[in-house]
């Protein structure tokens, strides 16, 4: 556990004699700047009527905070056993008040899951309300704010409702393809990536559309057959350009959705 008095990390159990239900698979770990790119991702997305007009979406960390939390989260992912969460508290005192921020992290079934139980909720600084936030990060006090969510979505799996915490009101949970996400952001970056980099899950496709499952080559005019390699090299080309293409536009959605930032 890394802690100060405005806000530290730790893992959190449920406390039983009993086996726990649920095995996450833990211990992972991250690399430091997968874990950044996620975290620097998530959004909240306030709820709105029909009839209203919708609100920017706000990132759940700031760039301060992500340095902050990054490298204690990471260890912790580490650390953790089967049976237990990545739980987090950050605390802004402002005037006789303090905004709270909690939640948490955890990995089942190969999928990433982020809670977040209150973001930026104010409290009294002697409020009862924060000592039970403390004890228990997923505790929310009033709604985490909205529905979380991630840039680019086709990552999201789901969102839901999270009523762990106990409480009248619930947490935010996100479900994040993240092995999918880092494979993507790997792979649209070809200034850093070498075409000859490219996961053996693509080059394997290609090269199985060449061969049948026997291994004989595909059947056609035999004179065709010079020109696959090239045609093989022009799709990789093609699929290089789209993918550093979509890496462009979900960088300008992240920094338009960002505070203070214009359309």
């Amino acid at each position: 556990m890394q802690q100060r008095s405005d806000w530290f990390v730790r893992l959190d159990s449920v406390e039983s004699t009993e086996p726990s239900p649920v095995v996450y698979a833990h211990p992972f770990s991250w690399k430091a700047e997968d874990l950044s790119a996620i975290l620097s991702r998530l959004f909240l997305e306030e709820r709105v009527g029909l009839m209203d007009n919708p609100k920017p979406a706000k990132p759940v960390f700031t760039p301060a905070e992500i340095e902050l939390v990054e490298p204690p989260v990471r260890e912790a992912f580490g650390k953790a056993r089967p049976g237990e969460w990545i739980a987090f508290l950050l605390l802004q005192p402002n005037a006789g008040a303090t905004g709270v921020t909690s939640g948490g992290l955890f990995l089942e079934s190969h999928r990433l899951h982020v809670v977040v139980a209150n973001h930026r909720t104010m409290v009294g600084n002697n409020s009862d309300e924060l000592v039970r936030v403390r004890a228990n990060p997923f505790y929310s006090i009033q709604g985490s704010g909205g529905v979380l969510a991630f840039e680019p979505s086709r990552f999201r799996l789901t969102a839901k409702a999270n009523w762990s915490g106990g409480h009248r009101a619930s947490a935010s949970e996100l479900i994040l393809d993240h092995s999918a996400f880092l494979s993507y952001v790997t792979h649209a970056a070809p200034r850093e990536m070498p075409t000859s980099a490219l996961s053996p899950i693509r080059q394997q496709s290609s090269a199985e559309a060449l061969t049948s499952p026997a291994g004989a080559s595909v059947p056609g005019d035999p004179h065709d057959q010079p020109m696959l390699p090239q045609l093989q090299g022009e799709i990789e080309r093609l699929k290089q350009q789209l993918a550093e293409k979509d890496l462009e536009i979900d960088r300008l959605k992240a920094q338009i959705l960002k505070p203070g930032a214009r359309p």
